[in-house]
């Protein structure tokens, strides 16, 4: 086809452009404006071809979309309860609908003060979430573009049966965005700010795993798979907005 229309991608504001890819292969220039009548026309023939080929309706919001379809695998479900040994290399789409949605971690231990290791994970090295032990310490690292990480990291933890929780409440105005909070025992130790979170997705090959991280590392404060060592029973993510 000699010619090539285009729209730009806000559809409140729709501007069509029109190319004589014939002549100007790397359209360059825009004809709309001098050639109306071959715009009116092309645009006509878009609209029939459209609806011939259940195009319509039309959504200019794909990151919004794609981070919808998440939560279409779960209905109305809040809360996910994970099992330590065995939910491994689960597909990140599979897992608890965290994004752009507050929600909580927890888990109960019964520290012997020689544990170790991951308890969730969620992504790799391009991005995700990552809730783990190291040196006596609870940590909760969240990776956003592997370059910039939120941490959260509590002072030594006690010995014996201890609740360990992130809690991530979504700003209201942009829900990609809000507040980490860390406790213990039901004590906050730490927050931060999340001022730049993922909206889609973390990666296309890592996964969502309890009590290790399959493939590349979601925290640099950790080499791979970092499984955990210690006895970790179950994962529990509520969501609470």
């Amino acid at each position: 086809m000699p010619w090539d229309l285009n729209v730009t991608l806000d559809f409140e504001k729709d501007v069509w452009e029109l190319y004589h890819v014939a002549e100007d292969f790397s359209e360059s220039r825009n004809l709309a404006a001098e050639m109306p009548d071959k715009l009116e026309e092309l645009k006509a023939i878009f609209e029939e071809e459209a609806w011939k080929y259940n195009v319509y309706p039309l959504y200019d919001d794909m990151i919004q979309r794609v981070a919808k379809q998440q939560d279409r695998l779960f209905g109305d479900q809040t809360v996910y309860t994970y099992f330590a040994p065995g939910a491994i290399r689960i597909a990140e789409k599979s897992s608890a609908p965290v994004k752009g949605r507050s929600h909580s971690i927890t888990t109960t231990i019964d520290l012997q003060g020689d544990e170790q290791g991951v308890i969730v994970a969620c992504g790799g090295m391009t991005g995700g979430y990552t809730m783990f032990l190291k040196d006596g310490k609870l940590y909760f690292d969240y990776n956003f573009l592997d370059g910039l990480y939120y941490t959260l990291e509590s002072p030594a933890l006690p010995r014996g049966k201890t609740e360990l929780k992130y809690v991530f409440t979504a700003k209201k105005d942009n829900p990609f965005s809000g507040l980490g909070e860390l406790f213990v025992n039901g004590n906050k130790v730490d927050e931060t700010e999340l001022a730049q979170m993922h909206m889609a997705t973390y990666s296309l090959a890592e996964t969502f795993d309890i009590g290790r991280d399959t493939g590349t590392q979601v925290s640099k404060l950790y080499r791979g798979p970092n499984p955990f060592m210690g006895k970790l029973d179950r994962v529990i993510v509520e969501l609470t907005d």
